[in-house]
């Protein structure tokens, strides 16, 4: 039984691409969640971290049950980055810290205000990680801050303005919500390729759907079919033997696995950043799954069916409103989607605050935590097993 949460949020390079993960730890024993140093040495002892991360960096943050992790040499170097905020700086003797660095750990320092003295003995850090709400304030310092060879992580951006301003003045990484919102323009109509998947959705999802429409759908997509028939036949499932055809698939798979997967692979085929948005949905999705099944509930496959198309309208860049009037889904599905009410509404937003290391908000009173982080865990193993596929899918290769 794990003794408490890590959440995990996507940090993203100036290419939008994955950089790393913010962990976020989390435990009840407390009212704001914040977890105690026993109870962090506890859950880090028995966390392997790059079944939270998928194998990418993670940012950590420095306290003495991390520290005791790296004289342990529990981690790789290169899955971890440290994380020291900048208040607790003097705590920590500077000979620690430029040995951690010299050791080959990534170092960070987290810090909402610029300081000169501060950037000029960084020696030993790569990054600076501050809030996007203090941006002006280190934008006419951020050449000096280069200079000091530290690179500079803007956190918790919440809007547009933000990250054009951050992006445009040169900063490096970024983290926040923005990412996961739409970026349409208002008045604007979906592309009718995008809408060509949303109807390729919408009679996926049809419940009453026959498994020969779903082969006829499928089959008449020939990239669609393709890449449907290699992640099958992929490692992910290890089948005893090729498959052929979409109609075998069913066989071996299931209806409603092949219309789950064909789903995927189709809104994997949008032209969309960050790439990460469907890797996050899949996490929801399979949390939210898992989440129904411990708690014996009846409607599994909505509650996975909200996880995977809650950020359908960041991947599709149009209003959620929108989306679902071209998906006709069931009623309580819409609304944990637009509202996060209705039955379905808490498995929702349940995932949502583990995902942010807010366990102490998770509207589900009947779920234990141990059983809220092994859900978790196996949906980020069970959607990391698809990114590689999917990555690998993209680039050519073979599955």
């Amino acid at each position: 039984m794990l003794p408490g949460f890590i959440g995990r949020v996507p940090v993203y390079d100036r290419a939008l691409n994955l950089f790393a993960y913010e962990l976020r730890p989390c435990s009840l024993t407390v009212e704001n969640g914040t977890a105690s140093e026993a109870r962090l040495q506890e859950l880090w002892q028995s966390l392997r971290l790059e079944r939270l991360t998928g194998g990418h960096p993670g940012l950590v943050p420095f306290t003495p049950a991390l520290e005791a992790q790296l004289q342990a040499h529990a981690w790789p170097k290169e899955a971890v980055i440290v994380t020291l905020p900048g208040e607790l700086l003097d705590r920590y003797p500077r000979e620690t810290l430029q040995h951690w660095s010299k050791e080959g750990y990534v170092l960070a320092v987290r810090h909402d205000h610029y300081d000169a003295t501060l950037a000029a003995d960084l020696e030993f850090a790569r990054l600076w990680a501050m809030d996007a709400s203090h941006l002006e304030e280190f934008i006419p310092h951020l050449e000096a801050i280069h200079q000091h060879g530290l690179e500079l992580l803007v956190r918790d951006i919440e809007t547009r303005q933000q990250y054009d301003r951050a992006f445009d003045a040169g900063c490096d990484y970024f983290q926040g919500h923005y990412f996961e919102c739409p970026r349409f323009i208002h008045g604007t109509h979906l592309p009718a390729n995008r809408l060509a998947v949303l109807h390729l959705i919408a009679r996926l999802n049809d419940p009453d759907i026959r498994i020969e429409e779903v082969e006829t759908l499928v089959s008449q997509d020939m990239t669609l079919s393709y890449k449907l028939l290699r992640l099958i036949n992929s490692a992910f499932y290890g089948l005893p033997k090729q498959v052929d055809s979409i109609r075998r698939a069913v066989v071996f798979l299931g209806l409603d696995r092949i219309r789950h997967w064909a789903i995927v692979i189709a809104v994997n085929a949008i032209d969309y950043k960050p790439r990460e948005l469907l890797v996050t949905a899949l996490v929801r999705a399979q949390t939210c799954a898992r989440i129904a099944e411990r708690l014996e509930r009846s409607d599994v496959e909505a509650c996975h069916i909200a996880g995977l198309f809650s950020l359908l309208d960041a991947i599709m860049d149009a209003p959620m409103t929108e989306i679902l009037a071209n998906l006709s889904l069931a009623e309580e599905i819409e609304q944990a989607l637009l509202y996060g009410t209705g039955p379905i509404g808490p498995i929702l937003q349940t995932a949502l605050q583990l995902e942010n290391g807010l366990c102490h908000k998770i509207p589900l009173p009947d779920l234990d935590l141990s059983q809220a982080m092994s859900a978790y865990l196996e949906a980020i193993e069970e959607a990391e097993a698809v990114r590689r596929v999917l990555e690998n899918q993209n680039n050519g290769g073979a599955a």
